[in-house]
Parts: C-alpha cells; sequence; structure tokens
C-alpha cells in the first residue's frame, strides 16, 4: 500500500513521506469497504493538481480497496488507473 500511495503522490507532484505513511497505516486501522463512511481519506496535494486517496480494508480480510477522486486530465486518468491495476495483481505481506 505504502509504494501505491508514492506513486500516486509521485503523479501530482507530492512528496509522500513517513509522516504521510504513519497517517495513512493509523487511518486504516477502522475502515471497512463495504461502509463508505469508514473509509480513510488522503488527500495528495501536488502543485497543480490534486487527488484524495479513499482507501478501506475489507472486514475479516487482508485485501484493501482504493478509490482516487480528482480533477484529472486523461493522461493522469490513465496514469492512475494504470497504478490501480498493477497494485491489483499484486499480494503483498509483511514478512
Amino acid at each position: 500500500m505504502r509504494v501505491f500511495c508514492e506513486i500516486l503522490a509521485s503523479l501530482v507532484g507530492y512528496e509522500f513521506d513517513d509522516l504521510d505513511w504513519q497517517a495513512v497505516e493509523v487511518g486504516l486501522v477502522d475502515t471497512d469497504d463495504e461502509r463508505e463512511e469508514r473509509w480513510y481519506g488522503c488527500p495528495l496535494i501536488g502543485a497543480v493538481v490534486s487527488l484524495d486517496l479513499k482507501p478501506a480494508r475489507a472486514v475479516g480480510g487482508t485485501e484493501v480497496s482504493v478509490k482516487v477522486y480528482g480533477a484529472a486530465d486523461d493522461a493522469l486518468r490513465a496514469q492512475v488507473e494504470l497504478a490501480c491495476d498493477v497494485a491489483a495483481s499484486y499480494d503483498i505481506s509483511r514478512a
């Protein structure tokens, strides 16, 4: 999830650092992907465009669902979709 956040941040020119990651880690703890009000909001405020990343964990599972909002042009939209597709193809667990 951290790499995914870093990729999205990079796309908009936002420096995603350790403090951002700590906020996402803590924010994900009480999320529930089946309840919209329990998704975590993570703003990625770039120089020109900003994205609002909303991740949520599957209750009882290890999967994380994500939604990405923002005023993106076609190129950025395609890059975000590619990042989502690539991330969805990996099963990442703690060592």
